[in-house]
């Protein structure tokens, strides 16, 4: 979502859509659940050892942390709060019809608006400012884990190789590290 990734996208592909997955989105919801949770531990708040239980999803937590999650949200209507936004933009997101997504997105955006939790009422300016590339997921359902993979594959042969005398040399690797290329020369016996 950044504005250099917009801008090599036009710039490079002018007739492409540009769309930004629910990953993407999801980590900035997550972030602006921690900034809250970190917010109210700086209030005082006794959030000590909790902050896992708070991070990802519930069916992805034993039932230990699934009750400490419940009891904090209960406790501190902040979290709660935070949470609830969290997890209906993720509920948004399980839907299929662009049409229920948009209208829902449309309605949580100004929720999160009217939060009172400045975390999610920058998450709802973005989302609003990244309108169309959110909602071109719903349209795709494309993902950009798979360029992604790639990338780190690539980064990893950069690392490896620590430097490159020429671009030719830096694309050459990527490729063979990316095409996982089987240089193995036959021997004669």
């Amino acid at each position: 979502m950044s504005p250099a990734y917009v801008k090599g996208a036009t710039e490079h592909f002018p007739h492409a859509r540009i769309v930004f997955d629910k990953f993407h989105v999801m980590v900035l919801a997550g972030q602006a659940l921690d900034q809250v949770r970190r917010e109210l531990q700086r209030e005082g708040a006794d959030l000590k050892g909790a902050m896992w239980s708070l991070r990802g999803n519930a069916w992805n937590l034993n039932e230990d942390r699934q009750e400490q999650r419940k009891n904090l949200c209960r406790q501190y209507t902040k979290l709660g709060r935070a949470m609830s936004l969290r997890e209906t933009l993720q509920a948004i997101y399980a839907r299929s019809d662009r049409q229920v997504a948009e209208a829902e997105l449309h309605w949580w955006c100004g929720w999160a608006a009217r939060s009172r939790l400045s975390p999610f009422r920058n998450l709802a300016k973005t989302v609003r400012q990244h309108w169309d590339g959110i909602l071109a997921h719903f349209d795709t359902q494309l993902t950009s884990a798979a360029i992604e993979a790639i990338n780190g594959i690539i980064q990893l042969a950069k690392r490896m190789a620590r430097g490159f005398k020429n671009f030719v040399y830096f694309r050459t690797a990527g490729y063979h590290r990316a095409g996982k290329l089987n240089l193995t020369v036959p021997t004669i016996t």
